[in-house]
């Protein structure tokens, strides 16, 4: 659910609510810390400060995951945001891979923003400062949240609910719109895979290359897993499925959350994981065989 900060009042078409600052030819570096940059197949073409949007976000009411309770923002519409910096052919492209300040790097494909409401949150008036406290490493942590977070309108979607932390990236710097194909090409199994093994490669997608790298792709919080040094190399199934299932119960205090208790078939997407890891470890044997 969305309000105006005041209660009322219309919503102001994107293109004259918010300022965008032509960047072409700079770098996520360049740009002011309250600022997000956004680019297309690596480029970037526009910022945006937060600051611009102050007076004029409206306020919207979700389940924030990390607490486990309901929570209100100011926001925007992410997608009058897109259509403003991209113009509305953003609609027709495949996949959004959002950049955070501590190495997150998640992705979420266009039809998930087209099929559900996502905001891009930059205030939290409730509490005064614009922070969550999250689980993390065995204890509660304030973590500060700015300059922006993406949220999603979940209070009456039971899909988008369902699906936990998937697509809530905080310390929101950046924004590049990328086809999943050219973008993920080094992290895809070799043609012919199973069923299982592509269901795998879809899953550590969604819910491990947030944080993990395989063959240099995907986020900087974890350790690189690509086959030379990946976990296949040095732990069987049964330790990766335990470590999977609850990383906590491995090693107290790590920072690596369990997969999303909530998930649906969370055990074959447990399964799945493990045969992607361990496919995308053959392939490179073979290859050392020939």
């Amino acid at each position: 659910m969305s309000v105006p900060p005041d209660g009322g009042g219309a919503r102001l078409p994107m293109a004259l609510a918010i300022g965008l600052l032509l960047v072409a030819g700079r770098t996520i570096a360049d740009v002011d810390e309250e600022s997000i940059v956004f680019a297309r197949r690596g480029q970037p073409v526009a910022a945006m400060d937060a600051a611009e949007m102050r007076t004029k976000a409206l306020r919207v009411r979700v389940y924030e995951p990390y607490e486990k309770a309901e929570a209100e923002f100011l926001a925007y519409p992410l997608t009058e945001i897109l259509d403003a910096v991209y113009s509305p052919s953003w609609r027709g492209e495949d996949e959004l891979l959002f950049t955070c300040r501590d190495g997150y790097r998640p992705s979420v494909p266009v039809a998930r923003v087209l099929a559900h409401s996502a905001w891009l949150a930059f205030s939290r008036p409730e509490t005064g400062s614009f922070t969550i406290l999250k689980r993390e490493s065995g204890r509660d942590k304030r973590v500060d949240l700015g300059p922006f977070y993406l949220v999603w309108e979940n209070l009456n979607d039971a899909t988008i609910r369902q699906e936990g932390d998937y697509g809530w990236p905080y310390q929101l710097v950046g924004v590049d719109l990328v086809s999943s194909r050219e973008q993920f090409r080094a992290m895809a199994p070799s043609t012919g895979a199973s069923a299982l093994v592509d269901l795998g490669f879809r899953a550590f997608r969604i819910h491990c290359s947030r944080c993990h790298r395989m063959n240099g792709e995907g986020g900087e919080i974890g350790p690189e897993l690509n086959p030379a040094t990946g976990k296949t190399r040095y732990y069987d199934p049964g330790w990766l499925e335990a470590w999977i299932r609850d990383p906590a119960s491995m090693r107290p205090g790590t920072r690596m959350p369990p997969l999303n208790v909530d998930l649906p078939d969370r055990e074959r997407t447990v399964q799945a994981i493990i045969a992607y890891l361990y496919a995308m470890s053959e392939g490179v044997q073979e290859e050392r065989e020939d």
